[in-house]
């Protein structure tokens, strides 16, 4: 949102006497900025910093849609000013952080396409980074309305969120698919850079919408008040005061709700590979909130499991030996989702739950104590051992107790 500094009425060429510099705040993320902002080539990014109003201009409403599209992010903000006071002149920027960071970018003033420029301001921050700008000089009349438009295109941003490369007997294909389906993307708009000009906004609405897609691909959104559309969601205001901003995380190629019987069904298609179980129950807990579909797949995998002990441990110089957790086909990885499901049952006083695959974690449990009882332990293995043997313990009492 516009912020100013008001100066002198007559602008010269030196950096320091611009009359307003307000700024669109950007973040890296899918790309939709935010509003403008005091002094973009003085000030730098030190907007935080400033409060209160410093002008009699107004921002009387505000109207933003982002359409996120499968190769593209266009973005339209509209800003309907008000001047309650004497004529002002202003430079209105736009900040960005990559120099090739725009597809495309268009100002409008009342509907006239004005001559933007390029500007940079070296080592803003305490990063110390580069600042880049799109800048536009306009007047404000006394007494007298006018609108500011926005469009700008960027690239979409999605976040990979399976950083395994390679899972045992897991085809490229099918690693690849996983990826895409998994896959997350966000988009933000700042609106807190709004607060310098003067009172409140009579109105303020944001929307996002996924082109081609609906709101069941939306993941979550921020704040909670927004309201979801047939294809996003949205956010009104009325008697607003600029803070913070708004958000979506989306999933561009699989509805949320598809999603689980997926991914499922692919630890289903490949049931004796334990680092595909135990990535997929622990991304549908992280990014899903799926608790329980995480604990089946983790019981499931262990009740199926009737693989052979690999040889646990391995030599190293001077005839010492340590547990090897890269052993046999993530033997490691099998029993860490056997403790963390008798953890669990455990802490709910559900132990019982664990009484089917209880044989199954001592066979594992045993194995490794067994191993570990052989050789010196350094300190990591000594609390591995710790552990494996109260699950030795935890899993032999239910046995003993079905008996």
């Amino acid at each position: 949102m516009p912020r100013a500094t008001p100066r002198s009425t007559k602008p010269t060429s030196t950096p320091g006497s611009l009359i307003l510099l307000p700024i669109l705040l950007l973040i890296p993320f899918t790309y939709s900025r935010a509003d403008i902002a005091p002094d973009p080539m003085t000030a730098g990014m030190a907007i935080t910093q400033f409060e209160g109003e410093v002008t009699a201009v107004r921002m009387v409403e505000e109207d933003v849609v982002v359409r996120v599209f499968k190769d593209r992010v266009v973005t339209v903000a509209e800003f309907s000013m008000y001047n309650e006071g004497e004529t002002i002149r202003m430079e209105v920027g736009f900040p960005y952080a990559y120099e090739d960071e725009f597809i495309e970018f268009q100002a409008f003033v009342d509907g006239r396409k004005i001559h933007v420029r390029d500007a940079r301001k070296e080592n803003v921050g305490r990063k110390k980074v580069t600042q880049y700008w799109k800048l536009w000089k306009m007047t404000f009349k006394q007494g007298k309305a006018c609108n500011i438009k926005v469009k700008y295109q960027t690239k979409p941003y999605e976040n990979n969120n399976f950083y395994i490369k390679n899972y045992p007997s897991l085809p490229d294909d099918i690693l690849s698919e996983l990826q895409q389906v998994t896959r997350s993307g966000h988009a933000t708009y700042w609106v807190y850079t709004g607060k310098g000009w003067k009172g409140t906004l009579d109105r303020c609405r944001i929307s996002f919408e996924l082109v081609d897609k609906s709101d069941g691909n939306i993941k979550s959104y921020h704040p909670q008040e927004g309201k979801l559309t047939e294809r996003g969601v949205a956010w009104e205001y009325t008697d607003y005061e600029p803070s913070g901003f708004v958000s979506i995380e989306y999933f561009p190629h699989m509805t949320v709700r598809d999603i689980p019987p997926y991914v499922c069904g692919v630890v289903d298609r490949f049931p004796h590979n334990p680092k595909l179980a135990s990535d997929v129950g622990s991304w549908l807990h992280c990014h899903l909130g799926e608790e329980e579909l995480h604990d089946k797949i983790y019981h499931a995998f262990i009740a199926n499991w009737d693989e052979p002990i690999p040889q646990l441990m391995e030599y190293t110089s001077g005839g010492r030996c340590r547990f090897n957790y890269n052993a046999g086909n993530h033997f490691y990885t099998t029993w860490q989702m056997a403790a963390t499901l008798f953890n669990k049952y455990l802490k709910a006083e559900k132990l019982e739950e664990g009484i089917d695959i209880a044989p199954t974690v001592s066979k594992i449990s045993g194995a490794i104590v067994d191993s570990l009882d052989t050789c010196y332990l350094s300190r990591r293995d000594q609390s591995f051992y710790r552990r494996a043997k109260e699950l030795l313990d935890l899993s032999n009492s239910l046995i003993d107790d079905e008996d």
